[in-house]
């Protein structure tokens, strides 16, 4: 039938074989399958419509509201955000990362909310290598982009005096004393 049912609120959306609309869709005036059939009307309520914001915490680049209709299925943008130092972890409902956590591109319930970008510090390594000596320190990790003080273990070697560090084996890189930053 073309004949559309009316709701107050609502707009009529069309024929669907499950009350939830998780069946198959009919617009008005097509065509089904003679068969028994039980149709229920699909709405749409315009009140109902809900936002989903996402907040970069920090970063930039963070994707676009979205608004889907309460109490439907939602599927998050996969477009991640980015911070200079930084990888991206997914999404929280709470900026420190302490609410419920989601992946980008993930479905969720269509709930009012705010999905804050969470972060994890990038870290480097700075390795030590005796060039020929021995009693290395330790290597070391760090954030990247901050300070480190080296370590001021002093490896040995025979017929040697321990110079310092370099950043190239033949001394031709940066040079840094043991303890210095």
């Amino acid at each position: 039938s073309t004949t559309a049912p009316t709701r107050t609120g609502y707009t009529f959306l069309g024929w669907n074989t499950a009350s939830d609309g998780s069946g198959s869709s009919y617009a008005p005036g097509g065509t089904l399958s003679c068969a028994t059939t039980v149709l229920y009307a699909q709405w749409y309520n315009a009140d109902s419509t809900v936002t989903v914001a996402y907040d970069p915490n920090g970063g930039s680049g963070d994707p676009a509201d979205q608004t889907c209709e309460s109490g439907s299925t939602l599927t998050l943008s996969t477009t991640q955000p980015t911070r200079s130092g930084y990888t991206f972890l997914g999404w929280n409902t709470v900026a420190d990362g302490s609410g419920v956590a989601f992946a980008p591109g993930a479905y969720t319930a269509c709930t009012a909310k705010t999905l804050y970008a969470q972060w994890t510090p990038d870290t480097s390594v700075v390795a030590y290598n005796p060039n020929g000596g021995t009693g290395d320190p330790a290597d070391q990790t760090c954030t990247s982009g901050s300070s480190l003080t080296l370590s001021t273990t002093a490896p040995t070697r025979t017929g040697y005096t321990f110079l310092g560090w370099n950043t190239a084996a033949d001394g031709s890189g940066s040079s840094y004393a043991p303890g210095g930053t």
